[in-house]
């Protein structure tokens, strides 16, 4: 591959002589001469495993496009290149790039003699208070005029096929998923053809001096990589964005666009009939479950592009998996989106990690039984191993403070978080799965003020524990319905303090996701929906999308009639917003009043209350019959008639409310808050109560969460970009964060998915006593049982069957009753005395449950 330059008046200049003469940040790494490799040396590197990594960088920017490194760890614009360099750079043609994955370590080699990198380095983490970095800070950008460069991909260099050149804008590309942009764009014969020649041709990156005018077209325009040539294609099954013509067909057909659309509305409906049943007449509709929307063949054709390691690791799959996987995810069973999601969500580090532990999965499998385990080939090629970044916390003092340090520390870095308590033994898996709950329980205080509550205690007087031992009844934020964020004045201080441990929230869930961890975290449903942009099977500007993308004149009649009937009855269940504010947070239209009502149960009913006084008063305004004067007058006597006041009705007026927002609990720090201006002093009366009703509901659901969404986002995409979690439901997602947060099980359970093992059989009387006595558990004693020899409170999704490693229980020897259970929680074994009683068993393993510490 070569590097050439094509400036605007087609005069060729060297590389060197254009870096000498800018200014900016280095294109090349700070190479002199004599710190390049001579030849002795790079012929010593050839021999060396392709393992080891090189230590000469050549522009962290430029390669990690290039070579497909991380993208997320590498801030890349391939629009605005600015070049700063005072010395003449050489370039040595000979010289061999290579892809550097931060993430990754050189992988074992078991050969005698060899000597392998630790897989587990400790990471230093700065106490709280220190201000090395903020989050949503950003680095200070010299505003000063210096020259910009564009690159470009040249190819296929091939006698009789025109050349096309690619803009590299995407700094979500790697050089190969440029090529097969490339390639599809260029004239190389069949599908077939194309796919056998990919190799031969030699690419050429190109760059060129870039003008202002050129930056100022491509800031308001579409910044999707295009094609540069004379022969322009616009048919690329590569490119996600690249624009397709306006197709024309008669109304006998239709596009496949619109058989997607038409199955997403069928989808909602249905959906919305399980929902609610009694707006719909069963006659009307045919009920279909999940399974029946479900593709067979688009499911094959994506878990078949899972299985090309190169496309994978490269980021470079079809378009399409992306597209259809979030945007029609009823396409697809949650297991084939799940691992869609893994394979591709967390970088290439980890796609190429799960492509290895695939293959060994494969070869595990392959192997005959009764024969010892395979060896590894000393000449299979494998590119790595996962590293683990192992930091100390105190497990006394404020963890939530320390856990803030180390997500600022850890949110971008793609190696595995593992954590140990100081002052303790215990390391590895333990540790850090007792981290990530203690941490969820400090998530749930109630003086953090946070989280929607009231100063009612409703969950009962009795202490509770959920990993820090006992606490006083209204300690923790308990609602039957969830967690959801307080609405809070945007510009208060107490907000400022939310936006903070928000970003740590929206950095702590992705981490879990990215490590596969657990945490028992009881959010509602409302704020799942948010995390998967508005569970976009109740987004209206999603639903109504066939009638927004006119793509001819002549539609189908048939069609068209159908999306409009079914368009009345969802806008029937989910009225637009009126919008009261300019500027609308990313949130806007996601939640709806059924949502308010089950997030705010006391407030939602009051202001359904309001609503069916308002539809009182809409209805006569709309009877025809009635004079101007009558209707006045029956609006002036209007009463309004509460459920908790025994029916007693009284004026609107009476009740003295005013275009305020009342918070539910001292611990928010502020007594009212104005829904528009100078609304403590505007009256609600039954000319403006529905204002009043859009302009709550509004500030409950968007404009008072506003900026802790906006932050909790930020702090997400930190780690892997939350757009990502489009493809699932709400439920699903609380699958995926935390498992079975009821843990069940039967005795038959117990019985098939433990291990016995060391003293005890299946048929053991220990054993069985213990069988016993966890089947008698309680919901919380089941948690707290599983937080002891687990980690996690939570059991994966699939219970007690997909618990890996499987629940192992083995005989203490010279254990007597006085004696307690012990475990290793990173293997999940559990080390039982053999109790003579069911009693005693019980007392102690409930005992042992309750302490903490390694």
């Amino acid at each position: 591959m070569s590097l050439t330059s094509t400036s605007s008046d087609s005069e060729q200049v060297s590389l060197e002589d254009f870096l000498e003469s800018c200014r900016g940040p280095t294109l090349l790494a700070e190479l002199e001469d004599d710190d390049m490799p001579d030849e002795e040396e790079h012929e010593n590197d050839e021999n060396e495993d392709d393992d080891d990594y090189p230590d000469v960088m050549v522009s962290t920017n430029l390669l990690s496009f290039m070579m497909g490194c991380e993208q997320e760890e590498e801030s890349y614009d391939g629009r605005n290149i600015t070049i700063n360099s005072t010395k003449r750079r050489s370039w040595d043609d000979e010289y061999v790039l290579k892809g550097q994955f931060s993430a990754l370590i050189p992988a074992f080699d078991p050969r005698p003699g060899r000597v392998n990198v630790n897989q587990t380095t400790d990471l230093d983490v700065p106490p709280p208070g220190t201000t090395e970095k903020t989050e949503g800070s950003t680095p200070v950008i010299d505003t000063t005029h210096q020259p910009k460069i564009q690159l470009y991909l040249r190819g296929p260099n091939i006698p009789g096929v025109q050349d096309i050149e690619i803009e590299l804008s995407n700094p979500q590309w790697t050089i190969f998923r440029a090529v097969q942009e490339l390639i599809q764009q260029s004239d190389l014969g069949t599908r077939q053809d194309k796919m056998r020649r990919i190799w031969e041709p030699t690419y050429t990156i190109v760059y060129r001096e870039v003008h202002d005018d050129y930056m100022s077209e491509k800031e308001g325009g579409d910044r999707t990589p295009t094609v540069c040539s004379k022969h322009r294609s616009w048919l690329s099954p590569v490119s996600p964005s690249t624009p397709t013509p306006t197709p024309t067909h008669t109304s006998s057909s239709c596009t496949v666009d619109q058989v997607l659309d038409l199955l997403k509305h069928l989808y909602v409906l249905t959906q919305q009939y399980d929902e609610h049943p009694h707006y719909y007449d069963e006659n009307e509709i045919v009920s279909m479950t999940r399974e029946d929307m479900h593709s067979k063949k688009l499911t094959n054709k994506l878990l078949q592009q899972l299985q090309d390691p190169l496309v994978l690791s490269a980021g470079a799959l079809p378009s399409w998996c992306e597209h259809l996987s979030q945007e029609f995810p009823f396409l697809f069973p949650f297991e084939t989106r799940h691992l869609y999601f893994t394979c591709t969500a967390f970088g290439p580090s980890r796609s190429i990690v799960w492509l290895q532990s695939q293959r060994d999965v494969t070869m595990e499998r392959q192997r005959t039984p009764g024969l010892s385990p395979r060896r590894d080939d000393p000449h299979e090629y494998r590119v790595g191993r996962l590293k683990h970044e192992r930091v100390q916390v105190p497990r006394e003092g404020d963890l939530l403070a320390w856990a803030h340090q180390v997500m600022l520390v850890h949110a971008q870095r793609k190696s595995i978080l593992e954590v140990e308590f100081k002052g303790e033994e215990g390391t590895g898996l333990g540790p850090t799965l007792e981290f990530y709950a203690l941490v969820a329980a400090e998530l749930q205080r109630k003086d953090l003020g946070i989280w929607l509550c009231d100063d009612e205690i409703h969950m009962g007087n009795t202490p509770i524990d959920i990993g820090e031992g006992l606490k006083p009844p209204g300690y923790y934020v308990r609602r039957p319905n969830g967690l959801f964020p307080a609405p809070l004045p945007q510009d208060s201080s107490h907000c400022d303090r939310a936006e903070k441990h928000f970003w740590f929230l929206g950095v702590f869930l992705a981490k879990v996701l990215q490590d596969n961890r657990l945490v028992d975290l009881p959010l509602s449903h409302q704020f799942l929906k948010l995390l998967c942009q508005g569970d976009r099977m109740h987004n209206a500007s999603d639903k109504f999308s066939l009638l927004t993308r006119t793509r001819s004149g002549d539609d189908d009649v048939m069609l068209s009639s159908l999306i409009s009937d079914l368009s009345e009855k969802e806008l029937e269940f989910d009225p637009p917003k009126v919008s009261h504010s300019k500027e609308k947070p990313w949130l806007s239209g996601m939640l709806t009043m059924d949502d308010l009502r089950e997030i705010d149960p006391v407030r939602g009913r009051f202001l359904m209350e309001l609503g069916e006084l308002a539809a009182r008063k809409a209805r006569i305004q709309t009877d025809n019959t009635l004079s101007a004067e009558t209707k006045a007058h029956q609006i002036q006597n209007l009463s309004y008639i509460s459920c908790s006041a025994a029916g007693q009705p009284m004026r609107l007026e009476d009740l003295a409310i005013t275009f305020t927002y009342l918070p539910s609990s001292n611990v928010f720090g502020f007594n009212a808050a104005d829904l528009t201006f100078n609304g403590s002093d505007i009256e609600v009366t039954m000319e403006n109560i529905e204002e009043y009703i859009d302009l709550t509901v509004e500030y409950c659901l968007e404009r008072g969460i506003a900026r802790q969404m906006e932050a909790f986002r930020d702090g997400f995409s930190q780690v892997f970009p939350m757009e990502k979690l489009r493809s699932f439901t709400p439920n699903e997602v609380r699958l995926m964060l935390c498992g079975d947060q009821n843990p069940q099980w039967t005795r038959e359970d117990l019985i098939n998915y433990t291990e016995p093992k060391l003293g005890y059989t299946r048929e053991s009387a220990g054993f069985l006593r213990f069988v016993n006595v966890l089947v008698g558990m309680s919901g919380d004693e089941r948690k707290a049982f599983l937080q002891f020899t687990t980690g996690c409170s939570s059991l994966p999704p699939g219970g007690l069957a997909n618990l890996q490693p499987r629940l192992t229980i083995v005989r203490k020897v010279d254990a007597g009753e006085g004696s307690y259970p012990s475990v290793n929680t990173c293997v999940h074994y559990l080390k039982l005395p053999d109790y003579p009683s069911e009693e005693i068993l019980r007392d102690r393993l409930l005992t042992a449950t309750r302490e903490k510490g390694f």
